[in-house]
């Protein structure tokens, strides 16, 4: 048995990752529903911190699924559909903030252009409360016939009621604790509480609405029409109309799922051998059809899905993510399919089938019986529309005609120093922090073709831009654009280069997309200091010219700045932000670089290549030639230094999934222990609760510990990760320089995917593992031999020790194989004695 993916879709935030309990939060940011502007396909609505994201999945090649994505001014707590509002049809979307709900109204506007249609949410209600919010429940509270009451749970357990923007009354229970799962009962109007004591409670709507806050303080007693005692936390509780007179009411526990009329009386009672973490009961046919089926899906905590009818179980077979919430949709094509919601913010819809595919974007193929005169008659059609397509250049010359229109220039002015200090790490050594002006210039001929143009800069780490996107709506014949780039940590600098994205709209919708790269300043993060010597690794420049001048190719300093050292030849300069030296050296022709180690020279040497063919190409020198001197010797270091690197990456990213593994089973325990106090404190008379304090204050102090540590690990991360950035960008120059293939070198250079590394996403070695393999397999003319050295990678991750090995031993094989092409004439590789090569592999031992 498989679980058959449709779609998928990824979010930049992890939804609720560690908000206990999961069940019930998660199934709060996961909502599906039918609206008339979107009658085809059921809707999927998705709440993510402050955004919610409205998806219509429908089964096919669509470039996308998103219907919209707006950001509100709040948190979002819960989602939930239903008619709030009596002149209208259509059901609307309710929103729950801490303090505060929002309808809105989903409009579908037409588009007239290719562009397609156009979705907005337009505000209906908002309505203001004093209690901060836990959950949200709505239905037609008292057998309201025209619309759907609200009733808000708050963190005290307090229910309150509301009509629109009217508030009814409110509810409180003195021996709730912490809130638990509410479910309205709409065949019988009734509310199903779950109580912080382990007891589920019944009360019907009417009695709620007698036995209010006025009766309450009358010191009434508000008595449940009937109450059954779990002794396990109950997470979520559901109810399904299973017969024209009575309703289902399920409560998943922490090992059981119990089954109830809802007059109290227990169909059956269900006892998992695993941790549910959230479940989703539904009729199969129609509640008033004496044949139809109640299933219950059961999510693990081992991420596995269970299908059970009563007690037996149907199916089973694993999820591709750890979910948090499930629920059904239907799309147009596909009935019945299986929405899950994971912890990583991955939504995915699936259907349940025998035979697996591992094409997961194709469509289900359908053995419906087809007309060969109605697909003859559509084919015929499809190459009519193609071939009025191809005669129509209307398209082609509007986007000429913007680009044409559009004229560019972007530039970087002169580094400046800023008002305020900005301090560095434990050091608290006070760094002027240097500004440097991007400026754009933007010259439009016939702006009335032009309707919004969208500016984004893209620069690395240490670099960050003040403005990393730009939105302008007027356009005028000239716009300039100013922003300023600087440093913003001490990590180690492997890329000077700015990206800039215009993303440009026409007045009929379409749009183009143009970009431009500068080159950063070497004064932004770099100074000429006293000169050094010392330093153990080095790299030669040859050149067939005299050597230049270093006033004449580091033109961003004044010639005094550049001579203060004590030899003209010699220079060195000091990084801003780690401090680290680099020394230049000029001796007939060559050009030595030197350093403490390769990193400090990526920045450097790049920028004083692109300056010194720049210097010979302005004196119209085209006979001038340059060549990095890499023997093996040298390149042998080279490697060593970036393997050694990937695998501090790769052992403090494991470190980091201990700390985080410990903090998740730290996190369960503390809530283990905190069930066990809330029954303590709402037994009567209380119990003794001084071990169980002990137990919670020595639990919370270990999960501060492990926070503290997650957050150092991190940054050590972040570190390791530039350095990888770093040392992979020189190598991958380095062969760039040379007269290797440049579709080879692009090639590694993509596998590699250095730009993948961000400061949040350090996952490097899974990414480029496969990719990797098919290189060495596939592109490089290997024996037999070496493709039996490099075995695949077992079924463990890939930062276990024996796949960090293979990863680490298919990387030296593809730089070497690139540097034997690149460097085939180095005769000192070749005349390499025996006894040098076993010291080489021996080092290599150490890091493989």
């Amino acid at each position: 048995m498989s679980l058959f993916k449709v779609k998928e879709w990824w979010s930049n935030n992890k939804v609720l990752e560690s908000t206990p309990p999961p069940g019930i939060q998660g199934a709060g940011c996961l909502k599906v529903d039918r609206f008339q502007s979107h009658t085809d396909s059921d809707c999927i609505l998705i709440a993510e911190e402050y955004i919610l994201k409205i998806y219509k999945p429908t089964i096919g090649n669509d470039l996308s699924d998103l219907l919209l994505e707006v950001q509100l001014d709040n948190v979002i707590l819960h989602i939930e559909t239903g008619k709030f509002i009596g002149v209208t049809d259509d059901r609307q979307i309710i929103i729950l903030h801490p303090l505060c709900y929002c309808i809105y109204q989903l409009e579908k506007k037409e588009g007239h252009t290719n562009a397609g249609d156009q979705n907005s949410l337009k505000l209906v209600i908002k309505h203001q409360f004093t209690r901060k919010s836990y959950t949200l429940v709505c239905g037609p509270f008292g057998n309201m016939k025209t619309r759907d009451l609200i009733c808000i749970q708050a963190l005290d357990g307090s229910l309150s009621f509301f009509d629109q923007e009217t508030f009814l009354f409110m509810c409180i229970f003195n021996d709730v604790i912490i809130p638990g799962p509410v479910c309205y009962i709409a065949s019988c109007d009734s509310f199903v509480i779950g109580k912080s004591t382990w007891i589920l409670e019944i009360y019907s709507y009417q009695q709620l609405r007698e036995f209010s806050e006025v009766s309450l303080r009358q010191n009434k007693k508000n008595i449940p029409q009937w109450i059954y005692n779990a002794g396990e936390e109950v997470t979520l509780v559901q109810a399904v109309q299973t017969s024209t007179n009575f309703s289902t009411v399920l409560a998943l526990g922490e090992r059981y799922l119990y089954c109830f009329q809802d007059n109290g009386l227990m169909k059956y009672m269900l006892k998992f051998d695993y941790m549910p973490i959230c479940f989703y009961a539904y009729l199969i046919g129609w509640y008033y059809e004496p044949n139809s089926r109640l299933l219950v899906m059961v999510v693990s905590e081992d991420a596995k899905l269970y299908v059970y009818e009563s007690t037996t179980l149907l199916w089973s077979c694993d999820l591709l993510e750890n979910t948090i919430a499930i629920t059904r949709c239907f799309i147009k094509s596909l009935p019945g399919g299986i929405v899950t919601l994971s912890s990583k913010g991955v939504v995915t819809i699936s259907y349940l089938g025998t035979e697996p595919d591992l094409n997961c974007n194709t469509a289900p193929v359908m053995n419906d019986v087809v007309d060969p005169k109605q697909v003859q008659t559509e084919l015929e059609a499809v190459e009519e529309e193609l071939q009025r397509i191809l005669d129509y250049n209307g398209g082609d010359d509007q986007t000429s005609e913007v680009v044409q229109t559009i004229k560019i220039k972007a530039d970087v002015g002169k580094p400046t120093q800023n008002l305020f200090q900005e301090y560095l790490n434990e050091n608290q050594e006070a760094l002027h922090l240097i500004m440097c002006p991007v400026v754009v210039i933007l010259s439009c001929e016939n702006p009335q073709i032009v309707q919004n143009i969208q500016i984004t800069y893209v620069c690395y780490s240490p670099f960050t831009c003040s403005e990393s996107t730009i939105s302008l709506d007027n356009v005028n014949a000239t716009e300039i654009i100013e922003s300023q780039v600087f440093l913003s940590n001490d990590a180690e600098i492997s890329e000077m280069k700015v990206e800039i994205l215009f993303t440009i709209t026409d007045n009929v919708g379409k749009i183009v997309v143009l970009s431009k790269i500068i080159l950063l300043p070497l004064s932004l993060y770099c100074t000429p200091t006293k000169t050094e010597t010392g330093k153990s690794m080095k790299i030669n420049i040859h050149t067939n010219r005299p050597n230049v001048h270093f006033g004449k190719i580091f033109t961003d300093f004044s010639i005094e700045e550049l001579c203060n050292a004590e030899n003209a030849e010699d220079i060195t300069m000091v990084y801003r932000s780690t401090k680290k030296t680099v020394t230049i050296r000029a001796q007939d022709g060559h050009y030595i670089f030197e350093a403490d180690d390769f990193p400090e020279m990526r920045a450097l040497l790049e920028h004083f290549i692109i300056n010194l063919t720049d210097h010979f190409r302005r004196m119209d020198d085209k006979d001038f030639k340059l060549e990095i001197i890499v023997n093996r010797d040298l390149f042998k270091q080279i490697l060593f230094k970036f393997l050694k690197y990937v695998e501090y990456h790769a052992k403090e990213r494991t470190t980091l999934k201990s700390f985080e593994d410990e903090l998740n089973i730290l996190q369960k325990q503390f809530t283990v222990i905190q069930k066990r106090l809330l029954v303590q404190y709402g037994s009567l008379p209380p119990g003794n609760c001084d071990s169980l304090e002990f137990l919670m204050q020595d639990t919370h102090e270990r999960i501060v510990n492990c926070v503290s540590e997650i957050i150092k690990c991190r940054k050590i991360i972040r570190s390791a990760g530039s350095l990888l950035t770093t040392m992979g960008r020189l190598i991958i120059y380095i062969f760039d320089q040379t007269s290797l293939e440049s579709f080879k070198v692009k090639l590694v250079a993509e596998t590699l995917c250095l730009e993948s590394l961000y400061d949040d996403y350090q996952e490097w070695e899974e990414a480029v593992t496969q990719s990797l393999s098919y290189i060495v397999n596939k592109i490089f003319n290997n024996t037999e031999k070496d493709k039996e050295k490099l075995a695949p990678v077992t079924e463990q991750g890939i930062l276990s020790h024996i796949n960090l090995k293979r990863f680490m031993k298919q990387l030296r094989l593809v730089l070497e194989k690139l540097y034997t092409e690149a460097y085939e004439g180095d005769t000192h590789g070749k005349n390499e004695n025996k006894e040098n090569s076993i010291t080489r592999i021996e080092e290599f031992v150490e890091v493989l």
